[in-house]
């Protein structure tokens, strides 16, 4: 794929991972994040390393949903919801959702030096991944420094994680997809972690007999 589309795409995946809230927000991010790295990848390392990002986002959609319908469904009473702010009120310390867009495009500049000035492995010419993983992996980083919930550190961890192993394959090639991956399982866990989080909260106690 062209480099410049990667790079093109990378930025919407950032911009997702970056203002995504609500109930899917993990499963969003990491999908989005997933479907990007994966060109980013396979542009320099084939279809291996193309596979890893895809599978492992994909499998945070999924493992997200599953979660939430089994806590949905289990007799306990509703836990903590990981979309409240535990430290603070979304605006209360550090602004609104637009602090962290500002952050986001404060990142591309970032981003940009990275894949100008970073070859990794073999890959001096594909300037378009390097800025993909570069790109996404700070957006995740602006997630993480400004989450006050649990879900907004679910979708900063599933975006580092797939940004990190995708980096990680761009620099060693094909043969460290087993790493890879291992970096990459972190997204599902933070999007079953959340989702089951979320399912807890929104089911109904049952009603007293």
């Amino acid at each position: 794929m062209n480099q410049s589309l990667i790079a093109a795409l990378a930025f919407v995946a950032g911009v997702v991972v970056v203002l995504v809230d609500g109930r899917s927000a993990v499963s969003l991010a990491a999908l989005f994040s997933g479907l990007v790295l994966a060109t980013a990848a396979g542009s320099v390392g084939g279809t291996p390393a193309a596979l890893v990002p895809l599978l492992f986002g994909a499998a945070a959609m999924l493992t997200g949903r599953l979660a939430r319908t089994s806590a949905e469904r289990l007799p306990a009473v509703p836990g903590l919801d990981p979309q409240v702010p535990v430290v603070a009120p979304r605006g209360g310390l550090f602004g609104p959702r637009s602090v962290r867009l500002f952050a986001g495009m404060l990142a591309l500049p970032a981003a940009s030096w990275v894949s100008l000035n970073v070859s990794v492995g073999g890959a001096a010419v594909a300037s378009g991944a390097v800025f993909a993983a570069a790109y996404l992996w700070l957006t995740g980083a602006v997630r993480l420094l400004r989450a006050r919930a649990l879900e907004e550190l679910a979708v900063g961890a599933a975006a580092v994680a797939l940004a990190a192993a995708t980096g990680w394959l761009l620099e060693a090639g094909p043969g460290a997809v087993p790493e890879a991956a291992a970096v990459a399982a972190l997204a599902p866990a933070a999007a079953a972690v959340a989702g089951w989080m979320t399912g807890r909260h929104r089911r109904r106690p049952a009603a007293p007999t």
